[in-house]
């Protein structure tokens, strides 16, 4: 099976490192797919959900290709948009930098708000990915790293592999 990773923009000079670490290409911001800043431009591109106070619906009727949550709160926002999510083809990409990047009791909240939506989405047949969003090297995460925060999340050995596959169509413009 084929392993796709997604980056941010600064990445991308370092395609050659994601073939070492083990992934088949690496999708990379600005190159392969677009961050959307506003629900005019939701169409086709990912969406960063980092704010409750923002209104995910119109993104979704606007053609967000995919959703990112990034913390506890926008997780929990998260199952109110569940059914919209799957009127409207939209997928869920698991933040991998977010869980990383967060230490002691606010990782373990984090793991467990991550762990509820992404049982929701499954439960939804909504389709899951995961990918590290990398800014640096230092962020690069190999296909078995990101696997086993599937496993942390309670998806299965091939729910993880297809997490993993799906990147590339979940997010790249294609």
């Amino acid at each position: 099976m084929a392993y796709y990773d997604a980056v941010r923009s600064g990445m991308a000079n370092t395609r050659a490192l994601f073939g070492r670490l083990g992934f088949r290409s690496v999708i990379i911001e600005g190159e392969d797919f677009e961050f959307s800043k506003d629900p005019g431009s939701a169409n086709g591109n990912a969406v960063v959900y980092s704010s409750k106070n923002e209104n995910l619906l119109p993104y979704l009727k606007n053609g967000a290709r995919a959703i990112i949550p990034q913390n506890p709160e926008t997780l929990e926002e998260m199952e109110k948009y569940v059914k919209d999510m799957k009127d409207y083809g939209t997928s869920f990409i698991i933040d991998a930098s977010a869980i990383e990047n967060a230490y002691g009791t606010y990782r373990a909240l984090l793991m467990g708000k991550f762990r509820d939506c992404t049982e929701v989405m499954l439960g939804k047949d909504i389709a899951v990915g995961i990918a590290s969003l990398a800014r640096n090297e230092a962020e690069a995460l190999a296909p078995q790293q990101l696997m086993a925060i599937c496993g942390a999340l309670g998806m299965d050995k091939n729910g993880a592999k297809r997490a993993l596959a799906e990147n590339r169509s979940i997010i790249s413009k294609q």
